[in-house]
């Protein structure tokens, strides 16, 4: 791999301080830059230097292949792939590690007469102790420096080191630059990524800023002078959007009208099952033949009558069932919800009908945990939420580019 650095990515890795803070887009390069950060200067006998990213996983598919391809012909490295480290001819290593299993890091000095030693990548992601307990004291017998980067997370203690980069200490230096600054991806694709970001989640991800998204609402692009409206035609093609449980049987009822969603209505079931929810749907909407449901119906079922899944029950009464193989991540259903509610440009993609109350009740009220997943807390919430967003997230759900190779 050949790969030539630009003057303001020379001034981070010779900058004199010892923790150097980099906060970015997403694909301005921070993985290869990290790379070449520990291998710039010359490793002594016996020196050890790491990367760092939030798992052992995440390490091996992103720093392995570019630290294999930079030294893979270097006869004088010994890889293994295994533990994911570079061992040099003078006993010198470089180590490839994830912050999930980060106590078995206590113990190793890095580094070696004041070099780079460390790179914690996507630093917003890692717990703050890992940090300030873990490596820094790598760092004190050789006065080894560190370069801590990542995607911002909100204000956490990622925003706190990059604002100490900020001041006066001079130990700490902080930069920030936007996918757009000398990245790795087209204007044509940070304006197509625009498109499908909510206004916020462009500014963390693309802009590089620090954002509060949303702060704890799970949605926080709904306004019901915006977004509350009585449908003036019927969407041509209705879809149903189900949640499965005991206590309450949920259903959204939906269409698309140019490429805007229109809730029309909403069913629901107390103290019910699946099978009198694909009754009831086929009462009030006989023309609905697609659903949507909650991909774990695939193996269970809510009703105690047989042992039929929940999803075996709606195609037994007629219903094509539609659903990822494993239920997505909540914080990704939310994203695609609030993009089309309001998107970066500042487009809005999604109406409800006054008559869904309770869904309206779930876009108002409903809360997020600090690790992103659905508070459920109050039992009466979610539902709705739930139903709806399995099927935006199947049809309708936004995407990250994928880019093979950029030259800097």
């Amino acid at each position: 791999m050949k790969l030539k650095l630009d003057k303001i990515r020379w001034e981070i890795i010779n900058h004199p301080a010892k923790y150097k803070i980099l906060s970015c887009g997403r694909r301005w390069g921070k993985s290869t830059l990290s790379a070449i950060f520990l291998l710039h200067q010359k490793l002594q006998a016996g020196e050890r230097r790491m990367y760092l990213s939030p798992y052992h996983s995440q390490t091996k598919s992103i720093m392995f292949p570019v630290m294999k391809n930079l030294l893979s012909q270097n006869s004088d490295v010994k890889i293994n792939e295994t533990e994911l480290s570079f061992t040099f001819s003078n006993n010198a290593q470089i180590l490839l590690k994830g912050a999930d299993n980060a106590n078995s890091l206590r113990g190793i000095s890095l580094g070696y007469d004041g070099s780079n030693a460390v790179v914690l990548d996507e630093c917003a992601y890692i717990k703050e102790n890992v940090f300030t307990e873990i490596v820094m004291p790598m760092l004190f017998d050789h006065n080894a420096k560190a370069l801590l980067c990542s995607t911002p997370a909100s204000f956490n203690h990622f925003y706190n080191l990059y604002m100490t980069g900020q001041g006066q200490d001079p130990n700490y230096k902080s930069w920030q630059f936007s996918t757009l600054d000398k990245g790795m991806i087209s204007k044509e694709a940070v304006a197509d990524a625009k498109r499908t970001m909510t206004a916020d989640q462009y500014k963390q991800e693309i802009l590089g800023d620090f954002v509060s998204i949303g702060g704890n609402k799970a949605v926080w692009n709904f306004d019901r002078n915006k977004h509350i409206k009585e449908p003036v035609d019927m969407p041509p093609v209705l879809y149903a959007g189900c949640d499965f449980n005991v206590s309450m049987m949920a259903t959204t009822i939906f269409g698309v009208i140019s490429d805007t969603v229109v809730v029309v209505d909403e069913l629901y079931l107390e103290n019910s099952n699946t099978e009198a929810m694909a009754k009831y749907i086929k009462q009030k909407y006989p023309q609905i033949k697609d659903t949507f449901p909650d991909p774990a119906g695939k193996a269970r079922s809510t009703t105690a009558k047989n042992n039929h899944s929940d999803h075996m029950i709606l195609k037994q009464h007629g219903f094509n069932v539609f659903a990822r193989p494993k239920a997505p991540h909540v914080k990704q259903r939310l994203y695609d919800l609030n993009r089309l509610l309001l998107d970066a440009e500042d487009n809005v993609r999604l109406t409800v009908s006054p008559k869904c109350e309770k869904l309206i009740r779930d876009f108002e009220l409903c809360q997020r945990k600090p690790d992103g997943s659905l508070d459920k807390t109050d039992l009466s919430l979610t539902h709705f939420l739930d139903s709806l967003t399995y099927y935006l997230n199947l049809k309708h759900s936004s995407y990250v580019k994928n880019i093979n190779y950029a030259e800097f």
